[in-house]
Parts: structure tokens; C-alpha cells; sequence
């Protein structure tokens, strides 16, 4: 998945010549923000799967089971996810927080915004918890995180990865930014490794290289788990790093307060879902409602544009719920229009790709809203709705 390996890449050796945590500075865009690393040496130990699933939900942070302490209370170190005793791991950690110690209160701090939608996802489908962590590695909590390689969003996914577990990918929404969409694909992926390898190293690995890339390594090393192959020096370089730094920094983001960072004391934030029986432009609601227009468009990343998609895609709308029902009365006084539209007069010589280009929409946006027009027999004089949606800032 990819983007956790590039950002780290300048940083010389920590903890001895065996631990190298390499590292990008944090560029301050988009797709800054996951921790790349050159994989340690040394030997490995085995490990084992993971633990059967429950039944229910839970339906707040502190019903998922024996929860770590956040802050630097003393007790034993709980893990529903088997974490080796490997000096690898270690390793990662004492470089981690020599080096990196901002770079993991940053995360963090970031993370306390999905806690409660990753953590009852996880819970809701039966595994580690730890898993949770994993978009620290991957994209530094960041939704708008894009790789080289074109992956993209929170858990870093690819199109042809995200595309069959029913992510949208179109002119309107890239989903693999929806932090609830991702997070669904994403766990059911991982799911899925486990199914097919039978243990969670090796369901992490695959995550990293692809399923196909480890399925013919262990092909060639029949009988053989994640730390055997790392031992023998038969993973991509990539994937040998990968699974022991999302151990190390599981340890480090568990117990926060014992490693001296601040996790804070404020509650996650819970989420309100709100169905939209029409096209809302951000910018309006926003200026209607009174909720800041950040927090409209951080909260619904995915989209491409400052407003929703037209009615047929059925989108729910996602707000902090402190600002539900602002948003909900805003919606419900018709009073008040939530889109605005560009009324473009044919002339001669006009085409829709034109149009388009002029007023910075795609050619299936302004069909979308005009049904019945002909792109082939445009007519001098009719008219033809253009939805104002000025593209997604680059900055």
C-alpha cells in the first residue's frame, strides 16, 4: 500500500548500525505524513494468529474490551494481537521515539478524529485491535495522503485494490478518502489476507506487497511464517520493515503516556450520518448553518468537488455530531437554495467538452444535470445548467 515507506528515507542509523529509520521531512502536503523505514537485521521469532471473532458491536470507545490505559498509568501491556518479543521491534521503537517523537504526537493528535469509527469497525468484525494503528503507518492519518505509486487516502489504497470492494471512483468522489468507506474496504481486505495466509504478519505483509506478490514467495518457501521469510531475506525490502514498525509504533501508540506523549483527555469524536435528497453545495450549507466550511470539507474528503453528488448517488453527508442538527435544520428550511448553477446560452460553435473546460466541470456533470440535452445537436439559443464547482485546491 504504499505510501509509509518514503517519508523517512534521509535519516541515519539510530540505535546501531543494524537500526536504520530513514525519513523525508514532513513537506506539509497532502501526501506527507506516513513513516518509511529500512528494514533492521537480525533474527526473528515466530508468531502467531489472531484471536477468534465476537459477535456484537460495541457502541462507545470504552466497550471494546480492556482498553490500554492512554496516559502513563502503570499495568500490564494488553494486546489482542500477538507482538513478539524481537529486538526488531525494540529497535523500531527506541528509533521511533529518539527521532521521530513529534512526527508520532502529530499522528496522534490526528487520530482521535476516527478512533471511534476505526475502533468499532475493527470490533464490529472480530479483529485486533492493534489494527486500528495502521494508518499511522501508512498515510499519518491523513485523508488527502497520495503515494507515488497513486495510492491514496487514510489506508492507502489502490484503484484496482479499492475498486472490488465497492469504493466510488468517479468525476464526483474518490471514496478511498471517505474515512468510513476506507476503513470498511480496507479491514474486509485485510480480513481476506487472514483467510487466505492464516496468520496476521503475514495478512499485514500482504496488505504492504499484495497478496499475489507474497503468495509466490511462500510458494517457494512452503512451511514458512512472516519472521522465517524476513530471517531468510526473501520479502520485498519494503514489506520485511512494514510488519515489525506497525508493531512498534502499535506499542507506542497503545501506551502513549509511558512513552511521553500526550494523548489528551478529550473525548473522539462521534459522527452523524445524514442522507441528502439533493445536490448541496459545502460552500452554502456552510454559509447557512454556520458550520466552519473546514470541517464540512474535511469531513467529506472523498468528494472532488466543494458539493455533494446529484441525488442518484444516494450520499450520506457526514458531520461531528455537535453540528447535526444545525446541519439537519439548514436542510430542512426550503426556503434556503444549497446549490447554484451557471445558466450557459448556446451560441454557434459551442460544444459540451467547452463548456466543460470553461467553467471547470466535467462533460458527465452538466449531463448529469441536463438530462435531456443531445450533446451531438446542441441548440443556438436553448439553455444549459452548470453546476459552479471551481476545482479542489491543489495547496
Amino acid at each position: 500500500m504504499g505510501m509509509g515507506w518514503r517519508i523517512l528515507r534521509r535519516e541515519a542509523a539510530l540505535i546501531s548500525a543494524l537500526c536504520l529509520v530513514a525519513a523525508d521531512c514532513w513537506a506539509g502536503q497532502a501526501a506527507a505524513g506516513p513513516l518509511p523505514v529500512a528494514p533492521p537485521a537480525g533474527p526473528q521469532a515466530d508468531a502467531t494468529p489472531g484471536p477468534p471473532r465476537p459477535e456484537a458491536r460495541p457502541q462507545a470507545e470504552d466497550t471494546l474490551g480492556p482498553l490500554p490505559p492512554l496516559q502513563g498509568h502503570r499495568g500490564d501491556e494488553i494486546y489482542s494481537l500477538d507482538i513478539p518479543d524481537e529486538d526488531v521491534i525494540q529497535r523500531y521503537m527506541e528509533g521511533l521515539l529518539a527521532q521521530r517523537r513529534d512526527w508520532l504526537q502529530a499522528v496522534l493528535s490526528r487520530s482521535r478524529r476516527y478512533r471511534l469509527v476505526i475502533a468499532a469497525e475493527v470490533a464490529d468484525r472480530g479483529l485486533p485491535r492493534e489494527l486500528r494503528f495502521l494508518p499511522a503507518v501508512e498515510s499519518g492519518f491523513q485523508t488527502h495522503a497520495v503515494s507515488p505509486r497513486g495510492a491514496v487516502g487514510l489506508w492507502q489504497l489502490m484503484r484496482n485494490t479499492a475498486s472490488p470492494y465497492g469504493l466510488r471512483m468517479d468525476q464526483w468522489m474518490d471514496e478511498r478518502r471517505d474515512f468510513m468507506r476506507s476503513t470498511e474496504a480496507s479491514l474486509q481486505k485485510l480480513q481476506d489476507n487472514f483467510d487466505q495466509f492464516g496468520d496476521w504478519p503475514l495478512a499485514l505483509a500482504a496488505y504492504n506487497c499484495g497478496a499475489g506478490r507474497l503468495a509466490g514467495v511462500l510458494s517457494r518457501n512452503p512451511d514458512s511464517d512472516f519472521w522465517a521469510l524476513r530471517k531468510k531475506g526473501v520479502l520485498p525490502r519494503e514489506t520485511a520493515a512494514f510488519v515489525p514498525m506497525f508493531l512498534a509504533i502499535t506499542r507506542i501508540l497503545s501506551y502513549p503516556g509511558r512513552y511521553g506523549l500526550d494523548a489528551g483527555w478529550d473525548p473522539s469524536s462521534d459522527w452523524a450520518r445524514i442522507p441528502l435528497e439533493a445536490c448541496v453545495d459545502l460552500r452554502l450549507l456552510s454559509r447557512e448553518s454556520g458550520v466552519p466550511l473546514d470541517v464540512l470539507a474535511s469531513s467529506n474528503a472523498e468528494l472532488n468537488f466543494p458539493m455533494t453528488p446529484p441525488a442518484s448517488y444516494q450520499y450520506v453527508l457526514k458531520v461531528p455530531q455537535e453540528y447535526e442538527q444545525a446541519v439537519k435544520d439548514t436542510l430542512a428550511a426550503a426556503v434556503v437554495p444549497l446549490m447554484e448553477f451557471n445558466i450557459h446560452v448556446v451560441k454557434s460553435g459551442d460544444t459540451l467538452s467547452g463548456m466543460a473546460q470553461k467553467y471547470h466541470v466535467t462533460v458527465d456533470m452538466i449531463l448529469q444535470f441536463n438530462p435531456r440535452l443531445t450533446p451531438r445537436a446542441l441548440q443556438i439559443g436553448s439553455k444549459v445548467m452548470i453546476p459552479m464547482a471551481p476545482p479542489r485546491s491543489e495547496g
